[in-house]
């Protein structure tokens, strides 16, 4: 089914639509693409690639999270970053570093995102990296001044925060906005708050 009614579309017209996780996967499979642990936009990347056909273009390529068939890192300071384990062990590990630089930092919206992003990125470059750089990155996400930037797959998320922070939306609740979302979904325009409001206007 997949085939039969996304092989052929444009590149605007993907960007138009909504797909879960699981439906992007199976288009990527039909494409002859493999996805392995690349995460959804990465995936999106390749599939938009490969009906433009511009597959020429760097494209973010998949990082297996092990490197060995034996079990997880020790947690260290100078452990080496070989079989990484993004879990609530892992996490609290780092945090509690973080703990003893400044213990009353606070989390930053998409800090985990973002560290993860850069880890895969030093080892797409073949980079030697130990758990004090994975600390050393985390430091410098949660100081960073304001926001962090966007989370590239969580439209939902930027949607709603956009949709709760617009003053015509004074007052809405996150349940409104999570029928607009919904709306959203269904509107044949890239799926951001620009454009949703843009063709509410347009549609009125």
């Amino acid at each position: 089914m997949l085939n039969k009614l996304y092989r052929n579309m444009s590149v605007e017209e993907f960007e138009k639509g909504y797909f879960y996780a699981t439906e992007l996967k199976a288009f990527a499979k039909e494409l002859g693409i493999d996805v392995g642990t690349l995460r959804k936009n990465e995936v999106e990347d390749h599939i938009k690639a490969r009906l433009s056909r511009s597959e020429d273009t760097p494209l973010p390529k998949s990082v297996s999270n092990r490197k060995t068939g034996g079990s997880r890192d020790r947690l260290s300071p100078d452990s080496y970053v070989v079989n990484y384990v993004s879990d609530k062990t892992t996490k609290a590990f780092l945090k509690e570093e973080i703990s003893k630089r400044d213990f009353d930092l606070k989390d930053k919206s998409g800090q985990w995102y973002w560290l993860n992003d850069w880890r895969k990125e030093q080892l797409r470059n073949n980079q030697k990296i130990t758990y004090r750089e994975l600390i050393d990155r985390l430091y410098e996400l949660m100081t960073t001044k304001g926001r962090l930037p966007r989370i590239p797959s969580t439209r939902f998320n930027n949607f709603i925060t956009d949709f709760l922070a617009a003053p015509e939306n004074e007052g809405a609740t996150r349940q409104e906005a999570m029928v607009e979302w919904e709306r959203l979904k269904k509107m044949p325009v890239q799926k951001n708050y620009q454009e949703y409001k843009k063709f509410r206007n347009e549609t009125a």
